[in-house]
């Protein structure tokens, strides 16, 4: 499953220096994460639910700005894609289910930031994270689309991400 990093290193590592790096990242995440959660904590004791309410509306109302050089769908969509899985070795772990030159479907069975966010019982601002693959795909070329039905930030057993050219037809 890929997601290791040697997926990415020129010189192969044994297993046992993965997890050392590993978990030197997971503590790194963890305190920004921490951080993050702490900040909204102290906004909300001084500033009330409202903080809260900004969290919520950062998730729902998410834009994109289609960057300057946007290519054919086709080619953005490996490109993308081929950027995505790159950025996430190390942190997650995955399984390519769709590979077509229209479509890519994955199923990330682990992401370190819902494991961390879930820990820190701060789902929700964890959620804000999320709330960027849309716009992150829209914004390297409008004629893309996303698609999730499963998020392992609210606790389900994988997120499940398609992305595809918005002329095909995704169920």
């Amino acid at each position: 499953m890929p997601g290791s990093l040697n997926d990415i290193l020129p010189d192969p590592i044994s297993q046992e220096n993965e997890e050392i790096l590993l978990a030197l990242l997971k503590r790194k995440m963890t305190g920004a994460a921490g951080l993050t959660a702490w900040l909204l904590h102290k906004m909300e004791e001084r500033f009330g639910p409202e903080a809260r309410e900004v969290v919520r509306d950062m998730i729902e109302h998410r834009e994109a700005t289609p960057r300057p050089d946007v290519g054919e769908p086709e080619a953005d969509l490996q490109a993308f894609c081929a950027r995505l899985d790159s950025g996430c070795v190390g942190s997650h772990r995955w399984e390519k289910v769709v590979d077509e030159p229209d479509c890519i479907g994955y199923q990330y069975t682990r992401c370190m930031w819902a494991e961390i966010y879930r820990e820190l019982d701060e789902p929700e601002l964890g959620l804000v994270i999320c709330a960027s693959d849309e716009p992150a795909i829209q914004s390297w070329n409008p004629g893309l689309a996303f698609k999730r039905t499963k998020v392992l930030m609210d606790g389900d057993e994988m997120c499940d991400h398609v992305f595809y050219g918005k002329k095909r037809e995704v169920h």
